[in-house]
């Protein structure tokens, strides 16, 4: 998935639909495939807004111009570049095989979690959770919606972290954060850490850099175990090329969570 259409879903999940930038973003995807092809008065017209309106829009969404918002635009499935995106890997694999065979993908990969996964270094992230008054956890997509789903089972257990859905806000806060804050990124692939995921091309991304903060991946890329900017990287693994991580993802917070209820429980006696 494009940046510009993450960040046009973000409005409608989060906006009101009386306001004008919902009606904006809605007729935008709406119309999503010729937008790499309209002029801005165009899509001013289209939205029944003015050309001001427009770009107005296009910087509350994280663009400087109208032009970066139609480059981004032009994102595609593209299989030879991305080959773990969603149509592809996942839909193409059940396009070629069973339902039985793509299940038991599944189950193989929660085996390899059963056996593989550190409980100590789950351990020392439970320990960090007690540790740290301020806490994230962020990433992309699927791996967003595993960071708002730990959110949730902590916040039943007493501890509230931040999340955030837009991307340019995950990057602010990672770039700004102090020696006090603790930020767990998920991520399957790893590049979350190395370069912005969902752009064309491979740009460096260098807030990791900037900030201060001890910095926890879930990945199943092992090599982030020595990169530099990761402080603790808890990793797992793939049976295969399908990527299952968004089922992993909610077992692995499951036995983070049950280990920081269980030290919390010890401190609290």
């Amino acid at each position: 998935m494009g940046t510009l259409l993450n960040r046009l879903l973000i409005i409608l999940n989060d906006g009101k639909e009386s306001s004008t930038y919902y009606h904006i973003a809605n007729i935008l995807l709406c119309n999503y495939d010729a937008i790499q092809n309209m002029t801005i008065q165009e899509v001013a017209d289209l939205c029944f807004v003015s050309k001001s309106t427009i770009s107005k829009f296009t910087r509350y969404i994280g663009f400087d111009d109208f032009i970066e918002l139609k480059a981004a635009a032009s994102y595609r499935s593209n299989k030879e570049s991305n080959h773990l995106n969603y149509n592809d890997n996942i839909l193409g694999f059940m396009e070629e095989h069973t339902k039985e065979e793509y299940i038991d993908r599944i189950i193989n990969d929660l085996e390899l979690i059963k056996f593989n996964i550190s409980m100590d270094k789950i351990e020392e992230l439970a320990r960090d959770l007690i540790n740290y008054d301020k806490v994230a956890a962020f990433g992309l997509l699927y791996s967003e919606s595993a960071a708002m789903d730990f959110q949730s089972k902590l916040a039943y257990n007493g501890k509230y972290i931040i999340s955030h859905m837009h991307d340019i806000k995950q990057d602010e806060f990672i770039k700004n954060a102090q020696d006090d804050t603790l930020i767990i990124i998920f991520t399957n692939s790893g590049d979350y850490i190395k370069k912005y995921q969902m752009m064309q091309g491979n740009i460096d991304k260098n807030i990791f850099k900037q900030t201060k903060a001890k910095i926890v991946v879930i990945t199943a890329n092992k090599d982030m175990e020595s990169h530099p900017y990761v402080d603790l990287c808890i990793d797992f693994q793939h049976s295969s090329d399908v990527q299952t991580h968004a089922i992993l993802y909610q077992v692995i917070t499951d036995f983070i969570t049950f280990k920081y209820k269980k030290l919390k429980d010890s401190i609290n006696k």
